[in-house]
């Protein structure tokens, strides 16, 4: 029944949305010190002015993510993943025509803000839940590789557009590029199996119970939710600490520049065979173990990077960036087996605004310590406290009822 054309459609949608992150990702996060490096010579704008950008892009999406969320578990997912596939391209267009420089972070907190959220984790992952009862994980991961693929595809091509074509043509062609490829992508998505006559990936009656459904209602009442978000909100802290300096960490550690991005590569690199391992593992084990594992891997690569040495920094990059690939399969896994799939949406739109600030606020942290004490010791170690501390809010988060006999996920 699931396979009636010899491909469950399900796998069709972790390509669609492996394409979606790519595009979202690639183009918003990984691209933006190059979009607007230009903005400095055209608009005399300072380091801060440029910045704002990607400041208020994710505040803007912390706000709008709870009301996100619950609209896409009442209405059509679809239409709200293709209207994030259409806004995208708008925004880069709008880019293409500003005349000022505060009209950036406006344009980026309306459209990239939308966009990277239903391009995103918070679309792809309560589609997935929808669609997957088993191998949740490990279809979250690899639509999850799109991200690490766009950050490898997208900043050379903004770049060679830009010193080819001119700041605002380059924007506009980028546009049509965008659009080309999430347009389609978006097209192919169902919000539902029972849409085409099919039953989630690993179960074969429609009206199975779906574990932890706890009511939505209730959810800013229940420990585990505020449990997952600390752990996870230290996570993305101690990760978009690590990401955003480790470049100036490098070169002050010996590495010369072009090694020292050869670092960040390599994190994105050993993420893409996170997302894939901890994604086929997390399936077969308990998810607070898998949780666990990623954890002390980010406290062991900051351990390295304190032990300092070219080699032991290579290991660490290794270690961060198999935990921050893992991380996000194994948290979009553990919602929908906490919480079940009917209220997922809602979910992760409430955790998002717990997360995010901490994400924005792990750099700024980071930055101040290295510039009060000469050396960035202070703040990883910092860091890698605060995440030994989150193995105790691991340790206490409790399966659902309808999940201890393994069932939920999958064994």
């Amino acid at each position: 029944m699931n396979k009636p054309n010899g491909l469950f459609y399900g796998w069709v949608l972790v390509g669609a949305l492996l394409i979606l992150q790519m595009v979202g990702i690639g183009t918003i996060n990984y691209s933006y010190s190059l979009i607007v490096l230009p903005f400095q010579t055209e608009f005399g704008a300072t380091r801060v002015m440029m910045m704002l950008g990607i400041t208020l892009m994710p505040l803007s999406s912390a706000l709008m993510s709870p009301f996100l969320g619950k609209a896409i578990d009442r209405h059509s997912l679809r239409f709200f993943v293709l209207l994030g596939a259409v806004l995208l391209p708008v925004g880069f267009l709008l880019l293409s025509l500003i005349t000022a420089m505060w009209q950036v972070p406006v344009i980026y907190a309306l459209c990239m803000g939308y966009a990277t959220l239903m391009l995103g984790p918070l679309g792809s992952s309560t589609l997935l839940s929808r669609w997957f009862q088993q191998r949740l994980a490990f279809a979250m991961g690899i639509a999850a590789i799109g991200t690490s693929i766009g950050g490898f595809v997208f900043p050379p091509l903004v770049s060679w557009l830009i010193e080819n074509h001119g700041w605002r043509d380059a924007l506009r062609l980028m546009a049509i590029v965008i659009a080309a490829l999430t347009v389609p992508a978006a097209a192919l998505i169902v919000n539902r199996p029972s849409d085409r006559g099919l039953v989630p990936y690993g179960t074969g009656d429609t009206s199975a119970p779906t574990a932890g459904a706890t009511e939505a209602p209730q959810v800013w009442k229940d420990r585990n939710f505020w449990l997952i978000a600390g752990v996870l909100g230290s996570l993305f802290a101690a990760y978009g600490a690590i990401l955003s300096n480790l470049g100036p960490f490098a070169v002050e550690s010996g590495f010369a520049r072009d090694k020292a991005a050869l670092l960040i590569a390599l994190v994105a690199v050993m993420g893409m065979i996170g997302k894939l391992g901890f994604g086929f593992v997390a399936d077969k084990v308990d998810l607070r173990l898998a949780l666990g594992v990623a954890v002390v891997l980010v406290v062991a690569g900051l351990g390295a990077f304190v032990v300092g040495g070219q080699t032991l920094i290579i290991v660490g990059c290794i270690s961060i960036g198999l935990a921050a690939g893992g991380m996000l399969p194994v948290w979009g896994a553990m919602l929908a087996w906490i919480f079940g799939v009917a209220h997922y949406g809602r979910v992760m739109g409430m955790m998002n605004p717990c997360i995010i600030p901490l994400s924005i606020l792990g750099p700024l942290f980071t930055g101040a310590l290295r510039d009060q004490s000469g050396s960035y010791d202070s703040a990883f170690m910092a860091f890698c406290v605060m995440l030994l501390l989150s193995l105790v809010l691991i340790a206490g988060i409790r399966a659902p009822q309808a999940a201890e006999s393994g069932a939920a996920q999958g064994s």
